[in-house]
């Protein structure tokens, strides 16, 4: 076999792979399992261990990752988790915010990302990074905590997502008493953005708006910073907000001018 034969099949298989992995998130029922080696084994009809490896490699790439509740199985990676499954309002988000997540990178010097709410989590559909050497980096395609992360406590604040009585603390800062965690929300609400001071991952803090389709218009999803608890802070929280808050109208008018 010749080597861009070989290759062509390598690619082939990958792709196979890739299909199956979408097909798994399409089915609740399998899900939390993940796709196995033996199940590509027997897929592709290779042996397990050219299983493993196309597995190895499309985790190396990001797109798979090991399954959260299964070491053994794998799931779509961050790669195309951010392309895949999103509400049309959800996909026009998604689309419309790079530049302006670029504008808050340079308005407020920290890491920007944009999120909607997705498998009782938050999902990072688009990320932008500072040139700042000490940064919380937030990756495309990631899941976050809804309780204990500002565009967590923003989509429940917006009611994108269920608040769940499962409140894991993540910190010693994490809320986890569900009472205690509704009257934060409606806090939020009042305040119009969410903040997150280091109750996910200690020295990490964030601060989170909502994005609207138009002013008056439903909520789809937020952006929002993140930053080192050196930067983000009491001192520094009400000027940050009002640039993180002020990004996301823009960008809650561009959704209602692109319907228009």
């Amino acid at each position: 076999m010749s080597e861009q034969a070989v290759e062509r099949s390598t690619l082939e298989r990958g792709l196979r792979v890739i299909r199956l992995l979408i097909e798994l998130e399409s089915d609740p029922a399998l899900q939390h399992r993940g796709l196995s080696v033996q199940q590509v084994s027997v897929e592709l009809g290779v042996h397990k261990s050219t299983a493993s490896r196309i597995l190895r490699t499309l985790a190396n790439e990001g797109f798979a990752v090991t399954s959260a509740r299964s070491r053994r199985g794998y799931r779509l990676g961050p790669a195309l988790r951010s392309r895949f499954g999103l509400t049309p309002a959800q996909q026009r988000f998604r689309d419309l915010a790079s530049p302006f997540l670029q504008d808050l990178v340079g308005l407020t010097g920290e890491c920007a990302h944009g999120a909607v709410a997705a498998e009782g989590a938050a999902l990072v559909v688009d990320a932008f990074e500072t040139v700042q050497s000490l940064r919380v980096v937030l990756e495309k395609g990631r899941l976050l905590p809804l309780h204990s992360t500002s565009v967590g406590k923003c989509l429940l604040a917006w009611d994108l997502a269920p608040l769940t009585a499962d409140l894991p603390a993540r910190t010693g800062r994490t809320i986890t008493d569900p009472a205690r965690l509704r009257a934060h929300l409606a806090e939020i609400r009042e305040t119009g953005y969410a903040v997150d001071l280091e109750e996910n991952h200690t020295g990490g803090c964030g601060i989170s708006a909502p994005v609207f389709e138009g002013r008056g218009g439903p909520p789809i999803g937020c952006i929002g910073i993140g930053g080192p608890a050196q930067r983000i802070h009491d001192a520094t929280i009400s000027g940050l907000a009002a640039q993180v808050t002020s990004v996301a109208d823009r960008l809650s008018t561009a959704i209602a001018d692109t319907d228009a």
